[in-house]
């Protein structure tokens, strides 16, 4: 064998080594920030293969809103990135309706249809939850906007506050619970309702409310 055709195969037997011990690199066109009911083609819009292969997402559940660690693949290689999932389907415009619950018994208190609008809170996985009704009813007193936080799992919080509440009679403690959430059909979503505790100052009493939610349309 001629030494110039030994080079030749050398050469040629080293770029496909080279070729094949290549390491794949994943590359991100940002973070990855998306709404409620994506799908994984939305995610994967924001990534891509240094090699051009086809890469997979899993462990993300688009039905929840807040921070999901996803686990990217592409071959033999898996990495975990961070992915968002934004509150902005939740806001809208709603009938807020409020019950006092007595055991197994609830006593609606609220009368006709108080509306309010719900709007997007300072961060991507917040909402506002306003203290007054469209016509200026109060009914969170000295607590503001409830400002709901949404954790990427299947919970959520509200701060707790001491003040006044529209049908109470004293300052109180309140802290909530039971937040609910989810889809409500033709690919919208809703902030349903929440749980209430009332314990007031000075006392050992507690009780407990029923805050319920009805989406009328979207912001």
């Amino acid at each position: 064998m001629k030494k110039r055709d030994l080079i030749l195969i050398t050469l040629v037997v080293c770029g496909v080594l080279f070729s094949c011990n290549r390491e794949v690199v994943l590359n991100y066109s940002g973070d990855i920030m998306i709404d409620l009911g994506s799908t994984d083609k939305n995610v994967l819009a924001y990534v891509s293969a240094s090699d051009g292969s086809e890469v997979s997402v899993s462990g993300i559940d688009y039905e929840l809103v807040g921070e999901q660690i996803a686990t990217f693949t592409v071959g033999d290689k898996n990495e975990k990135k961070s992915v968002k999932i934004k509150s902005d389907k939740l806001t809208g415009m709603y009938e807020i309706s409020i019950f006092l619950m007595d055991g197994d018994k609830e006593y609606k208190l609220t009368s006709g249809k108080w509306l309010m609008e719900i709007t997007k809170g300072s961060q991507y996985n917040q909402i506002n939850i306003p203290d007054t009704t469209e016509k200026g009813t109060s009914i969170f007193i000295d607590a503001g906007a409830l400002v709901v936080t949404f954790n990427g799992k299947d919970s959520a919080t509200i701060p707790s506050f001491i003040g006044d509440f529209n049908f109470c009679f004293e300052t109180s403690y309140w802290s909530f619970s039971n937040i609910v959430y989810g889809p409500i059909g033709k690919g919208d979503y809703a902030i349903k309702g929440f749980l209430m505790k009332e314990n007031p100052v000075g006392s050992n009493y507690e009780y407990y409310y029923r805050v319920q939610l009805d989406k009328q349309s979207s912001l």
